[in-house]
């Protein structure tokens, strides 16, 4: 398809340019790259349901460096892997205009997804960012817009998103990490994995905030279970857990139960559904027997 390069130069003024479903490849999203490098009037560009790539991505990346405009981007089912969201990475770590970024619909793995998570570490300016098919309000997920609940269960998060399908929990455990408004956050029926719920074991490692987070029809498996055992070894304010048909089994009873003989604090757990045995269950019942009040269904 032939591209407008004044429209994209911004020699003709737009403030939005739609491009797309129009067959562009890595070649095409260089030239658009170029165009906007010096565009000083666009605002939103889409190139959803293209095939730029990895390369065409870095081309973009490139330019996301220097504009000091452009607020919206959209990059919907392009083909881009890890090595285009690392490219994406770096540019997000010095723009300091991007306010919308949408990369749903690619085939982002858990180092892509890593890579965005730490660069929103330094980037305070994204606000909305879309990994696996589901919006992320990035400011009420660190707490600069601040609210004490947040609901985001059913809404199809990977581990791009805790980290990326096994790819959504990376963004929202590491916005966690320095949130210290919410209180209470619901990732329920989700696909996060076992490599999302060690991202929000992670989180939860130094969050001192939230009280209440369910993780229920998560599949964490024992991997995912071990993950957030270890975080009940060091947490101090986490009361309630939820952990409903997440695919646990004995091996994953037998961490929660070591981190409940030292946690003082949770005082709620619920693995109803899992894949406990008389053994998990039994160590389980052990490591919280005689605890006034502590509630434990199973």
């Amino acid at each position: 398809m032939p591209l407008n390069p004044l429209q994209l130069r911004g020699r003709e003024a737009v403030p939005s340019l739609d491009l797309t479903g129009k067959g562009l490849g890595p070649g095409s999203a260089a030239v658009v790259a170029a165009g906007v490098s010096v565009n000083g009037v666009l605002k939103t560009l889409d190139l959803s349901h293209n095939n730029i790539g990895d390369e065409g991505v870095e081309a973009l990346a490139d330019t996301l460096s220097v504009n000091r405009v452009l607020t919206t981007l959209k990059l919907v089912d392009n083909n881009i892997g890890d090595e285009g969201a690392v490219a994406l990475a770096s540019a997000l770590r010095v723009n300091g205009v991007l306010t919308s970024l949408n990369v749903c619909g690619n085939r982002i793995g858990p180092t892509g997804a890593t890579a965005i998570a730490e660069a929103l570490r330094v980037n305070g300016v994204l606000k909305k960012l879309n990994l696996d098919g589901h919006e992320l309000d990035l400011p009420k997920l660190r707490g600069t817009d601040p609210v004490k609940t947040l609901d985001l269960s059913s809404k199809s998060l990977g581990p791009a998103s805790a980290i990326i399908h096994d790819e959504g929990a990376a963004a929202i455990a590491e916005a966690l990490r320095g949130n210290g408004v919410l209180t209470k956050l619901d990732l329920s029926n989700n696909e996060i994995g076992d490599e999302g719920a060690k991202a929000i074991g992670e989180a939860l490692r130094v969050n001192g905030v939230l009280n209440n987070i369910s993780l229920r029809y998560n599949d964490l498996g024992d991997e995912g279970a071990v993950a957030i055992a270890e975080a009940l070894r060091v947490n101090e304010v986490l009361t309630k857990l939820v952990l409903v048909d997440s695919n646990i089994g004995d091996e994953g009873a037998a961490a929660l139960a070591s981190a409940l003989r030292v946690n003082g604090v949770l005082k709620n757990i619920d693995l109803r559904l899992n894949k406990l045995g008389d053994n998990g269950k039994g160590v389980i019942r052990d490591a919280v027997s005689g605890r006034e009040g502590f509630k434990l269904q199973m």
